[in-house]
């Protein structure tokens, strides 16, 4: 069995793959995730040592996603790998594509949770026809979503860390968050038929203590974003509505 989680940043992603691994091991225990498996941006990135954030260019102790074909398993394994990366991106794709295939996916059940961009249609493709289910999650909240990212990325703060503080006029680049927005329109245009959608305002995040991903803003983004940047995102929900207004 393969599932599919199609997301875009900051929608809860991490913590539905998680719900959704937990529910699948009831049946079977050796169901695994994977996280971006096949996102352009993790066949090129390095984790810093701290691993709460990530770089681009190789630096000193970072480390990287690595994936084998344990061949007496029939499955993949994952592990962290230090150092600087021995494949180009297109060979990493390939690569990964590769042991995929080889795979025992009736033994070892995979969710395979990939943000929808960057990855190439080739990826997409094989991953949307491969799969015996693809879900598709989205936030309805645009503003919420878009100022999430834009406070995680100028922070650098992705994940939830204890006594965050509270910020005041974070200004991000227009261009970061438009980046986003732009996949976010992707997500929305892509074909969903037959396929099961989650909106994030309709999952109980506290129905499921065993998953251990706590919320990692207590106090609302937006509130914590300068005046700048939060007319920015407003004037992208408009267009946003425009866009998709029935």
């Amino acid at each position: 069995m393969i599932i599919n989680l199609w997301s875009t940043p900051r929608t809860g992603s991490n913590w539905y793959a998680a719900y959704l691994c937990n529910e699948h091991r009831k049946v079977n225990h050796r169901t695994q995730v994977f996280h971006q498996y096949l996102n352009y941006f993790h066949f090129i990135n390095y984790s810093k040592p701290n691993h709460t954030d990530w770089v681009y260019e190789y630096e000193k102790n970072c480390s990287h996603p690595y994936y084998r074909f344990d061949h007496l398993k029939k499955s993949i394994a994952y592990s962290l790998r230090s150092g600087k990366r021995t494949k180009n991106p297109d060979e990493e794709e390939n690569y990964r594509i590769e042991i995929l295939e080889k795979h025992n996916h009736d033994k070892f059940p995979l969710i395979l949770h990939n943000h929808i961009l960057p990855m190439s249609e080739k990826s997409y493709d094989y991953l949307y026809r491969k799969a015996d289910k693809n879900v598709f999650l989205y936030r309805e909240n645009l503003v919420d979503q878009l100022s999430s990212y834009a406070l995680a990325y100028q922070t650098t703060v992705w994940k939830p860390q204890k006594n965050l503080p509270i910020l005041e006029n974070i200004k991000t680049d227009e261009k970061i968050i438009k980046n986003l927005y732009d996949r976010i329109v992707y997500w929305h245009k892509l074909d969903k038929t037959n396929c099961m959608v989650v909106k994030y305002e309709d999952i109980n995040f506290n129905n499921y203590s065993e998953i251990k991903i706590p919320k990692q803003n207590l106090v609302k983004p937006f509130t914590q974003l300068h005046k700048d940047t939060q007319n920015y995102i407003l004037r992208l929900n408009e267009e946003f509505s425009q866009l998709f207004s029935v």
